[in-house]
């Protein structure tokens, strides 16, 4: 169950990379309708987005590398036992690490807000990224 989260993640962040390989992929704009969406639909005070949004653009920016190493790790053909092992084992280390980070970050984040409404943030933001993946895939709904 928790691979499923850190592989929807992952699939976020590639889709993302895949927009921006459009052409079409405005970085700051996303993080303007991510933050504007997670505000709406966990229905967050101005006082609240002001505290919770930077810890939380801090981890995406924390992740994002080891999603890139992640996605390097994933588009790489192993040519023995050996480089297969090696890759798989550096794969379980960075997704290790993207939830060590993960929980880290949530720990701070229940510092500035509550539990709850962190609860309905994390919903959000996976609510966002489905609606972003169908957007991209064509299927407006």
């Amino acid at each position: 169950m928790k691979y499923k989260k850190i592989i929807l993640m992952l699939i976020a962040v590639l889709c993302t990379t895949a927009a921006m390989a459009q052409g079409k992929f405005d970085p700051k704009r996303f993080i303007t309708e991510l933050h504007q969406y997670v505000m709406r639909e966990a229905r967050l005070s101005t006082q609240e987005a002001a505290r919770l949004f930077p810890i939380y653009d801090e981890m995406l920016e924390k992740q994002r590398t080891s999603f890139d190493q992640l996605r390097a790790i994933h588009h790489t053909k192993p040519t023995n036992e050996a480089q297969a092992r090696g890759l798989i084992t550096r794969a379980d280390q960075l997704e290790i690490q993207l939830k060590e980070t993960e929980k880290a970050y949530h720990a701070r984040m229940l510092r500035v807000i509550s539990a709850i409404k962190l609860s309905q943030v994390l919903k959000a933001e996976r609510r966002f990224h489905r609606l972003t993946f169908r957007r991209m895939a064509g299927k407006d709904q």
